[in-house]
């Protein structure tokens, strides 16, 4: 009898001793990653961009922290990744983790080519960092129950920036926000070589007739379809708005092939009074003006039409997500969530001048100083009354921005009626 209870006894010590070390791989494999991590993302491996040298040292860090896992960043040029990455996938070589704009989510997650994050963030991230972040973005990225990214870099995406001496001249500290009173303004901030206003109007990844629009308010956007009425009057009002500009100098007819980087690169020659640009990108643009002092660089909201707040479109702004396929998607997981640790938000709010992802790194003592002023501005915009962003589900995204773009090039190079131009943008679109 004894002999058959330490035998039963034996038995189940011995078992209990093998569910635990059968548990310990489970265990390690959280801590001890292995394996490659590819990385789709607009950014350089080698770039020197304040954004690029952030990144190196996130993945600096990971690296120390998981030695066994090789992060291999895999550039893209921005205005592909999505269509790139959902092709990818259906023919099984897609990356581990993909950067993505907000108005691009709905198409890849169609195609079946993300993972739901949900199933894959760690414990710990879903109850301190995800209840952090801004949640006018984290909401967005949820379709039907699947969280399919994480937003990176809080901000007003396509704001205006403005030469604080140039308004000066005129007795200004900041560009109007009516149009009624922008438009004026603008003329006459063009001087010399020097013209009022800078428009990307050839950059296929933003439009800036959608954020003259937006100086009407969200309702701008079909609630249902994600469609804007390309022929109704506000689109007719703002198209209005791009010939007046012309007309008193502020814009330019031969300046009609511009891409961000030319209106980034003729900025700091001193070539624009104000221009619409990006706005993770204010920093870079601070560090490589010339033609003026970069402490005189700041922000503002788009200009309204009526009564209206000044607008705030929140968009295209970038995510973060995880292959469906992917092949690592542990050590993948791990990654995302090191972009997103508070040590990582004060890197990219310190370094590149970015509103930091999680908000109660707010509270730490940088933020009360001067070097942190910039920041203020873009969290007040973040708060402002006339802040929207882009409708979840964007109907025909690869063509809105482009044809809009055409439309918004011919308003400002011919004298077409503006009935003809949105007319034809209307059918192009097929809406």
């Amino acid at each position: 009898m004894t002999s058959m209870l330490f035998d039963r006894r034996s038995l189940l010590r011995a078992g209990a001793a093998g569910l635990a070390l059968a548990s310990l791989p489970k265990q390690a494999g959280a801590q001890g990653l292995s394996g490659t991590v590819r990385v789709w993302t607009f950014l350089g491996a080698d770039g020197q961009s304040p954004r690029e040298v952030v990144l190196r040292e996130i993945i600096k860090r990971f690296k120390a922290a998981h030695p066994g896992v090789d992060v291999r960043i895999e550039a893209q040029p921005f205005q592909e990744l999505e269509v790139k990455f959902v092709a990818a996938s259906a023919q099984n070589r897609a990356p581990d983790v993909i950067w993505m704009r907000d108005t691009f989510l709905d198409l890849v997650q169609q195609r079946g080519a993300l993972a739901n994050l949900d199933d894959l963030l760690s414990a710990e991230f879903k109850a301190k960092a995800l209840p952090d972040l801004y949640p006018v973005f984290v909401e967005k990225s949820v379709f039907s129950t699947k969280r399919t990214s994480l937003p990176l870099w809080p901000s007003p995406a396509q704001a205006i920036f403005y030469r604080k001496d140039a308004l000066a001249e005129l007795g200004l500290d900041a560009p109007p926000l009516t149009w009624e009173k922008f438009i004026p303004v603008a003329g006459k901030l063009t001087k010399g070589d020097r013209l009022g206003f800078g428009l990307p109007t050839n950059d296929n990844s933003v439009s800036a007739f959608i954020n003259i629009m937006s100086g009407f308010g969200p309702s701008i956007f079909d609630a249902a379809t994600g469609q804007f009425n390309v022929t109704g009057p506000e689109a007719k009002e703002a198209a209005n708005v791009v010939r007046q500009l012309v007309a008193n100098g502020a814009l330019s007819p031969t300046l009609l092939n511009a891409m961000g980087d030319d209106i980034q690169d003729q900025f700091a020659s001193g070539r624009f009074a104000m221009v619409q640009a990006f706005a993770p990108r204010f920093q870079q643009y601070k560090q490589i003006a010339a033609g003026y002092s970069g402490k005189d660089l700041a922000v503002s909201a788009w200009p309204a039409f009526g009564t209206n707040p000044p607008a705030v479109l929140l968009g295209p702004y970038w995510t973060v997500g995880i292959s469906a396929k992917s092949a690592n998607p542990a050590a993948a997981t791990a990654f995302v969530e090191s972009l997103f640790t508070e040590e990582a938000s004060l890197e990219w709010a310190k370094t590149a001048g970015l509103v930091p992802d999680r908000r109660s790194v707010l509270r730490n003592p940088y933020f009360a100083t001067p070097a942190a002023s910039d920041i203020h501005a873009f969290t007040a915009l973040l708060s402002a009354p006339g802040v929207m962003t882009f409708p979840q589900r964007m109907p025909n995204i690869t063509k809105i921005f482009p044809v809009m773009n055409t439309a918004l090039q011919e308003l400002i190079g011919t004298k077409e009626s503006v009935d003809a131009i949105l007319g034809r943008a209307k059918s192009t679109l097929g809406w």
